[in-house]
């Protein structure tokens, strides 16, 4: 952050507890366009950063590396308590920010001054500032030196600044906004309206960094973000596919020739190649780079370029090639005994996409070109290959492919459009590219990637887990997530036991703000972790809100049974409520 920072920690704060009061997401943006007018232009990403709960883009995964035994040390240290009477409130309260908002505190900062200011009073780049160096610690000593720092805080820290200090570090912040309500707000605060948030979105997109479009818009307005470009080394936001069950729909929607690729089974790759060397890129946009040495080291020998931004699919193989499925790629998501599993799985990247090359993007290139290009800097092996496909305005052709395809060992096909429209779409799901799986030739297209928002408490031989997860589709258009099924069948006993422990740190007091929601949920999770559902068909309901603005009447699975967790996918990229619309009018 540059500049003078004037603004006080308390001012955030009490933004923060306003969200905390209220569930309409239209007052949550309001509340928060009028605050980002008062913010000064050169504190407002840290502002946008901090109010999703973090300290710099997403992308970059800092973590501060704090525990709760850590906060109930430097809540002892600030407030000269034991901590055996900070974990007992802890015990009853349930949440430390609680705790350090309860508990007297003294007002004194006898500790090492970790602030270059000298005014008693937190600020906001004091707050930044201190957590910044929480996470720079490492090495010797790092647990002590980020304890000190933290109670630090706390000693400057009003009762109510307290509490946000704690659930900042710990990652528990919870207020229901997500990189698209920041978005919004920053639209109505400097444009007067929503009407702007699409530009705002391509860019953040484009960037994958909230802090530099917020900075844009406050600096330079919309003309300012519309200058945000590609940044090599900084991931794109992934396109995505619309789904279909027949390849007639395929055809309707792509009526000029289609370029039939095969749909790997693995796990998407997006390889930056820069100044400083080659950086991997996962769907969810986390740095795989450390997990796969041999796909930089194939890459870097075999696509020949200065700079590049391309995607793929790195799959599993065995020594002959073969293609292994998903759950034996995901055996290399480790970060011990890479170098053995690197023997024992070896890994093909799978090459589909060109966005970057030397410095030139090619975000708005037809698909035709993008392959093109991709073509003549990638020399193939055993281990680089382009995507096989074929071109074509032949169902036919296209048919027999999508079963030689099945075959191989791939889930099915990717349809894309050659026409001159065909650009790439940062982030969106369009008809442009469109996955025809086996899967979703069943009778009913059954297999849905819903998002778990709530649970209710179980009964019987269920007692003391979760009976049954509220699940939910994600309304793109209007940025919530609404109610389809109550899902309990297809859980183990060993799920079921373990479902309080994996949704414990997205347990929230109230129903999210952005989820839509008849049903009154016994637990209430923040809208984080995807599980993959199979049912029998979708009907109409008088108690779920899916569709219910489009068709007049929720819609909901029946016979919805688990089948998986799906780790690597956020709940914005969730089965949305537009696909379950267009799978109930099949």
């Amino acid at each position: 952050m540059n500049g003078v920072v004037d603004i006080k920690f308390i001012e955030l704060v009490k933004v923060y507890e306003e969200l905390e009061k209220i569930s309409s997401g239209n007052e949550m943006r309001r509340i928060l366009s009028e605050f980002f007018k008062k913010c000064p232009k050169e504190e407002i990403d840290v502002i946008a950063y901090m109010t999703l709960g973090m300290i710099d883009a997403e992308y970059k995964k800092t973590e501060l590396g704090i525990a709760d035994k850590m906060v109930v040390r430097a809540i002892a240290a600030a407030s000269g308590k034991e901590e055996s009477e900070i974990k007992e409130l802890f015990k009853t309260k349930g949440d430390l920010g609680l705790v350090a908002q309860s508990i007297k505190i003294k007002r004194e900062n006898k500790l090492t001054s970790y602030f270059k200011t000298e005014t008693k009073e937190l600020s906001v780049a004091d707050v930044f500032s201190g957590l910044r160096k929480i996470a720079e610690s490492s090495g010797t000593g790092s647990q002590d030196t980020k304890t000190n720092i933290l109670a630090a805080m706390l000693q400057r820290a009003s009762p109510e600044e307290a509490k946000y200090v704690v659930r900042i570090s710990l990652g528990t912040l919870r207020l229901g906004v997500a990189a698209m309500t920041i978005l919004d707000s920053l639209s109505i605060a400097f444009t007067g309206s929503k009407e702007s948030k699409e530009a705002l979105e391509e860019a953040y997109n484009m960037c994958s960094d909230i802090g530099l479009v917020a900075k844009a818009i406050a600096k330079s307005g919309v003309s300012g973000v519309k200058k945000i470009g590609i940044q090599l080394g900084s991931p794109i936001k992934m396109m995505l596919a619309q789904r279909a069950d027949t390849l007639t729909l395929i055809q309707e929607k792509i009526p000029e020739k289609i370029a039939a690729e095969e749909k790997y089974d693995g796990e998407r790759m997006q390889v930056h190649k820069t100044k400083s060397g080659i950086i991997i890129y996962s769907r969810r946009l986390e740095n795989i780079r450390s997990q796969y040495p041999d796909v930089v080291e194939n890459v870097r020998k075999n696509v020949k370029a200065e700079n590049f931004i391309i995607e793929g699919e790195g799959v599993a193989v065995d020594k002959d090639g073969k293609l292994l499925p998903f759950q034996t790629v995901m055996q290399r998501k480790r970060k011990y005994g890479i170098e053995e599993y690197v023997k024992k799985i070896p890994v093909c990247i799978f090459l589909f996409d060109l966005l970057y090359l030397n410095g030139k993007s090619y975000i708005q290139e037809p698909y035709p070109e993008r392959r093109k290009a991709l073509e003549k800097i990638t020399k193939e092996t055993d281990r680089v290959q382009l995507a096989k496909r074929i071109v074509s305005e032949n169902l036919d052709e296209i048919e027999e492919f999508f079963g030689e395809a099945l075959e191989r060992g791939c889930e099915g096909i990717i349809a894309k459009s050659c026409a001159e429209n065909s650009v790439y779409r940062t982030g969106a799901r369009e008809w442009l590219w469109i996955k025809w799986k086996k899967d979703y030739m069943a009778k009913l297209r059954d297999t849905l990637d819903l998002v778990v928002v709530g649970a209710f408490a179980g009964k019987g031989k269920r007692s003391g887990t979760y009976g049954a997860l509220l699940c939910t589709a994600y309304n793109d258009k209007k940025d919530r997530f609404e109610t389809v099924c109550k899902l309990g069948a297809g859980l183990t006993d060993e799920n079921l036991g373990g479902l309080p422990k994996k949704f414990k740190q997205h347990l929230v007091e109230k129903k999210p703000a952005r989820v839509l929601s008849e049903l009154e949920a016994d637990y209430w999770f923040e809208p984080k972790i995807v599980v993959e559902v199979v049912g029998a068909e979708i009907t109409k309901s008088p108690i779920h809100t899916c569709g219910i603005d489009e068709i007049g009447k929720g819609l909901a699975i029946r016979f919805p049974r688990f089948k998986n967790y799906r780790e690597n996918k956020s709940a914005e990229e969730a089965t949305t409520t537009k696909e379950i619309i267009q799978m109930f009018k099949k």
